[in-house]
């Protein structure tokens, strides 16, 4: 017996882990059914009954909100004041089917739409719904609206209560504990390669530490996705942390055995960027203050120096040149990796010194008010181009649809079709599919059980009041271990079992369940086929396809104005504006459920898309700033070179854009570029024969620097493609 009950709580745990499911279903339960029992049995009041029961399902059932138990429960909390609100306005408008329809169209859209603030509100908007749904149906009885508000307040309040002390789930990991265990990995790893001789590191551990940090590997209650200027500091942090590591890999994969230590100039960039990553580590663990600012920017000044004094002609030559110009960018990506880690821990940075023509600059949104941004992204999403707004409008069209013919049919306890639609609606036709036949296949099954028990037990309502227990505990669990069809199974049971006790009920009710549970399904399923059916991630798939073209199409003009002095245009302008599309359209990604099967088995690395269009941006522009029309003209041979990667990236880039809007996913070739092909050694090598042991042209050196960027580029759009194994944006050469 032993071994059996150790056998199936392991069996539960995998499919359960951390039995987060079943202490969310206990909690629903004791609550639920407490106040339930209090106010049909104690105080013989059926409205109070019926609301503190689906106030408690709203809140704790339908509503999945991020965080610890403490933040939970604040959230609900403060979201209660909206709840009474909606229970009132359903109230009042259950006059006419039109006038609830009407309200469900616009509750819908504004419940749903008000999820662009992040994952918080995203989690909230299932419960809300219901809180306006359960109302605007018959009877239309204003004057029971006092019962209905106090039976909601019962159920919300204690849900919130229970969240913090009965069997409260575990806090979640933070995001921010990610970022520090890449930092760390990063100062370990640049530490050896700044040693005497250099201590090459493992870059399998940098590749992991990297891709720990993709958004698609993290659970949803961890990302940083909403509005706020943290959540935004701390995506950008990872981003860079990402491009950090990759050129950490680079230089890890040319450390070889017996490799002479770099140059003191390269050393002391490396020591100063290991130092800011422990710093980061540090002050994201809580065991130091915000890391220093200036301290990166100041090193990286002095290297800027050094670098043009002469130095030897070779081999050794070129790999110092190449190793320092990797080193700068390091230096310079963990400068903006402290600035983002500052603003995340609430420490003051500098204001925005972007030039009015480059603005929004990075940080854009250090020190604004957590009210204005939450507007400014509202504001930013209010068109049909926004996943937000798509998925707004479908939802609602769907739920005043249902409404409708619910109420032109005169459907019985009509909710529960409203209720399905919530349910099965995801983000994407494909999704809803997925979910509708799960669905009406559990409640046809828990149907004809439910008929079976209301046949042979009608008048008994002690079997019942025994029966809503277990079969609520099953609802809510039994969905996340067995499957959704389960859920659905005994969430009929569990509505068949609580109306009965409200108002005694034969068989026909499980009908009723059966055909308002189809009606809305179907309705669903038709309006999502019908109304923007590609979901967040076929939004994203465009949006990061037009980053890959206009963001090429930049590299490609800003390469041919500082080689043989082309006219402005304004490609990168419109790499600025198509990248922050691609920000807020992210933005809803990440607040989406996808599939975890899907992920791990290699796909669309978007995040590092998005990287590649910030690096694009801000390299761009230091290039634009630093050398003027023509500059690098004098050096023909790098000049050609530049050109010709720059044409080639864009080449490489627009198939795989094309394939983003297609949905293929396919893998990158492991060979995308002839043998022959210029790369940043080739421009390196005429760098250091054009110096020929005297002092170079600072300019030249921005041609160097030009190279590693477009190295970069290349190996952050080959990572990006599915099945690739290169750390963000770094590869072998």
């Amino acid at each position: 017996m032993g071994v059996a009950r150790r056998s199936g709580l392991e069996w539960l745990r995998a499919r359960d882990p951390g039995l987060a499911a079943v202490r969310r279903s206990a909690r629903v339960t004791v609550v639920a059914c407490t106040g339930f029992y209090a106010a049909r049995y104690g105080l013989g009041d059926r409205t109070v009954a019926i609301y503190a029961l689906f106030g408690a399902v709203a809140a704790g059932g339908l509503s999945s909100v991020p965080g610890s138990p403490r933040e939970r429960a604040r959230t609900l909390l403060a979201a209660l004041p909206v709840g009474m609100a909606l229970v009132t306005l359903g109230t009042v408008l259950a006059a006419h089917a039109w006038t609830a329809a009407l309200g469900m169209l616009v509750v819908g859209f504004l419940v749903t739409f008000s999820g662009v603030g992040g994952p918080k509100l995203v989690g909230l908007a299932n419960g809300l719904q219901l809180f306006y749904i359960l109302p605007c149906f018959p009877p239309y009885a204003p004057s029971t609206l006092g019962h209905r508000l106090a039976g909601l307040v019962a159920g919300v309040v204690l849900i919130g209560l229970a969240e913090c002390f009965l069997w409260p789930a575990p806090c979640p990991a933070r995001y921010e504990q990610r970022v520090a265990r890449a930092a760390r990995t990063a100062a370990e790893a640049l530490y050896g390669l700044a040693a005497d001789p250099p201590r090459r590191g493992d870059p399998d551990a940098l590749l992991k530490a990297s891709q720990e940090l993709r958004m698609s590997h993290v659970p949803t209650d961890e990302r940083p996705a909403s509005a706020s200027a943290r959540d935004r500091a701390l995506s950008e942090a990872a981003s860079q942390m990402r491009h950090l590591l990759a050129q950490t890999w680079q230089l890890t994969e040319s450390a070889g055995e017996g490799a002479a230590p770099p140059e003191p100039a390269a050393m002391g960039l490396l020591l100063t960027s290991a130092a800011a990553c422990e710093d980061v580590d540090r002050a994201l663990t809580g065991r130091a203050p915000p890391p220093m600012q200036a301290v990166c920017g100041a090193a990286a000044s002095a290297f800027e120096s050094h670098r043009v004094r002469p130095r030897g002609t070779g081999a050794d030559s070129a790999t110092m040149v190449r190793n320092g110009a990797i080193a700068l960018d390091i230096t310079h990506t963990a400068d903006f990796v402290v600035t983002a880690v500052r603003i995340v821990l609430g420490a003051r940075v500098p204001a925005d010194g972007t030039p009015l023509p480059a603005r929004p600059g990075a940080f854009w949104y250090a020190g604004r008010p957590t009210a204005e941004l939450y507007y400014h992204r509202l504001r930013a999403h209010l068109t049909p181009r926004s996943v937000y707004f798509q998925n707004a409008v479908r939802i609602a069209v769907a739920l005043a649809a249902v409404r409708l013919v619910v109420g032109a049919l005169g459907l019985e306890h009509g909710f529960w079709a409203l209720l399905t639609t919530l349910t099965v609606m995801r983000t994407s036709a494909v999704g809803t599919r997925t979910a509708l036949m799960p669905a009406l296949r559990g409640t046809l099954a828990g149907a004809v059980v439910a008929a079976l028990i209301l046949y042979f037990a009608a008048g008994t309502p002690l079997v019942f009041a025994a029966l809503l227990p277990p079969c609520m505990l099953l609802a809510f669990a039994s969905g996340k271990v067995l499957g959704p069809g389960w859920g659905q199974a005994f969430f009929t049971l569990t509505v068949a079992a609580a109306f009965t006790q409200i108002a005694p009920s034969g068989p026909e009710l499980a009908a009723a369940r059966f055909l308002d549970v189809l009606t809305g399904a179907v309705t669903g399923a038709v309006v999502g086929l019908l109304a923007w059916p590609h979901g967040g991630t076929g939004e994203l798939r465009r949006a990061c396809a037009r980053v890959l073209d206009q963001g090429t199409r930049a590299v490609a003009d800003i390469t041919e104005r500082i080689t043989e002095g082309a006219r402005a245009t304004d490609a990168l302008p419109r790499a600025r504006l198509a990248q922050l599309i691609v920000e807020a359209t992210y933005a809803q990604y990440a607040t989406e459920r996808h599939d975890a099967r899907h992920a791990a088995s290699g796909d669309t690395d978007f995040q590092v898309i998005m990287l590649a269009g910030n690096r694009v941006i801000t390299m761009g522009q230091v290039l634009l700033d630093n050398c003027p029309p023509g500059a690098l003209s004098a050096w023909p041979l790098s000049a050609a070179h530049l050109r010709d990667a720059a044409h080639r990236l864009r080449g490489l880039a627009l198939p795989f854009s094309y394939d983003l809007i297609l949905g293929r996913e396919r893998a990158f070739p492991e060979n995308p570029h002839p043998d022959d092909a210029p790369t940043d050694r080739t421009v390196i090598h005429d760098v250091c024969t054009a110096s020929a042991g005297g002092a170079p042209d600072p300019l030249l050196y921005y041609a160097v620097d030009a190279a590693i960027w477009l190295a970069s580029l290349q190996a952050a759009i080959a990572a990006a493609r599915p099945a690739s194994r290169e750390p963000a944006t770094a590869g072998p050469d």
